[in-house]
């Protein structure tokens, strides 16, 4: 272990993250100049080439990011979220309660697919407008998506950057193991969520007046929102099949950038948008900051980071008062710092507990489960930990919502990520002895 390269390679890592919670800074420049000079000075003190730093990136995972950022613009495009959004306020009938819950579990099993962010992009002002006309508030239902959607992350290995990121460093961490491990506790999370919302603030709001719940229903068409029919459905219908394959097909990247392709050629023909077009909405931003962050990362490893671990004696530990630990550690600097940084760093820390031949042999499960739940869940800790609700925030702001504000949004999330964990922490005592 070279302490003092280690010393130097998380002076830049944290850097990064900090550029990253700045909003004045250029946290893209600022990621890559890091990830340069952790490169250079790692490689003159190694005697390391460039192969090794780009073995360091994890190319799979880039590409998942890359092909669902093209999959969520052609659905955008296609209108099917606001499709669906009023097609259940419709099926709601008006009533308040059973549009609220449609809200939430839709917001969740969207954000399981496609982007958080864009989900509340697409979903918040919607949901403005109804209540606008509805003449009711718009804040708690606003505030019910913004804490369920983080549900949706815990749904689907490739939900979010940092769950992609997390199944390509563990490959055993594919839709399967989410669906056998993860979607029980997270339904239980999902009903326990909407019914304390429901039940303690929504049952506070004023009714909507039957008059008015009338005349919207009957201004409202969803066929408006279908540009073309026949693109509507089939870009539906193929998104829905490419979700089915991510859980049947092995190789995650590959069908993920082949059902990207064959959706782009398709839509080519009635939007006139070449792939050229689409890779102009992409985020590439994000995708440069993620490869700088596998290059630091990889840096660390390199300057005898993992050693740490290997020097601690974990196997004093119970196995659920470590995973234990361990969630509570990730839930709070995921609700302080970015998410992403976060998982990278602990990757090799679980890495390291789960590997027999380092003395360890921890069951992977209930480690997975607490890097998992604390990544997704710890984020509501702040609105500054998830990005999905400083965006929640900043629509809300724009367009005039007046009980749906920071420190509402602080004071119920904070409650509700502390319920959350305190869930996963009795999921957990299921978890450690059914798992070995």
């Amino acid at each position: 272990m070279d302490l003092v390269l280690l010393i130097i390679i998380f002076i830049l890592f944290f850097l990064i993250i900090l550029s990253y919670s700045k909003s004045n800074l250029d946290f893209v420049a600022i990621s890559l100049l890091c990830c340069f000079i952790a490169a250079t000075i790692t490689g003159l003190v190694k005697g390391i080439g460039i192969d090794i730093f780009i073995g360091f990136i994890e190319w799979k995972a880039i590409i998942i990011i890359l092909s669902m950022s093209i999959i969520t613009k052609i659905a955008q495009d296609s209108n099917l979220l606001e499709y669906l959004a009023v097609k259940l306020f419709k099926l709601s009938k008006g009533n308040r309660r059973t549009f609220f819950w449609f809200l939430c579990i839709l917001t969740t099993f969207l954000a399981s697919v496609i982007s958080d962010v864009v989900v509340v992009l697409i979903l918040a002002p919607i949901v403005i407008r109804l209540c606008h006309f509805l003449k009711i508030r718009a804040g708690t239902y606003l505030l019910g998506m913004t804490i369920c959607i983080n549900i949706g992350s815990i749904l689907t290995p490739f939900s979010s950057g940092e769950n992609i990121i997390i199944s390509t460093a563990f490959t055993e961490l594919d839709t399967l193991y989410f669906i056998q491990f993860y979607w029980l506790f997270s339904f239980i999370l999902l009903f326990c969520t909407i019914f304390l919302l429901d039940r303690f603030i929504l049952s506070k709001e004023p009714k909507i007046e039957e008059a008015q719940k009338k005349f919207v229903i009957d201004l409202i068409d969803t066929e408006i929102m279908i540009k073309n029919k026949k693109m509507f459905y089939f870009n539906g219908i193929a998104i829905i099949i490419t979700v089915i394959l991510f859980g049947i097909l092995p190789l995650l990247f590959l069908t993920a950038m082949i059902a990207t392709l064959i959706l782009v050629l398709v839509n080519r023909g009635y939007t006139g948008k070449a792939m050229s077009d689409l890779l102009k909405d992409v985020e590439w931003e994000i995708l440069f900051f993620f490869i700088s962050l596998y290059v630091v990362v990889g840096c660390l490893i390199e300057a005898g980071f993992g050693e740490i671990f290997e020097m601690i004696a974990f196997e004093a530990l119970n196995p659920f008062v470590l995973s234990f630990i361990i969630l509570i550690i990730i839930s709070f600097i995921s609700g302080v710092v970015a998410n992403t940084p976060t998982a990278l760093i602990f990757i090799p820390i679980i890495t390291t507990l789960i590997d027999p031949e380092l003395g360890f042999g921890f069951s992977s499960v209930p480690l997975f489960f607490s890097l998992i739940i604390g990544i997704n869940l710890g984020g509501n800790f702040l609105p500054s930990g998830a990005a999905c609700d400083m965006m929640t925030l900043k629509i809300a702001r724009d367009s005039g919502v007046e009980n749906f504000n920071y420190k509402r949004l602080l004071k119920t999330g904070a409650l509700f990520a502390s319920i959350h964990i305190g869930i996963s922490l009795l999921y957990l005592l299921i978890l450690v002895p059914i798992s070995g």
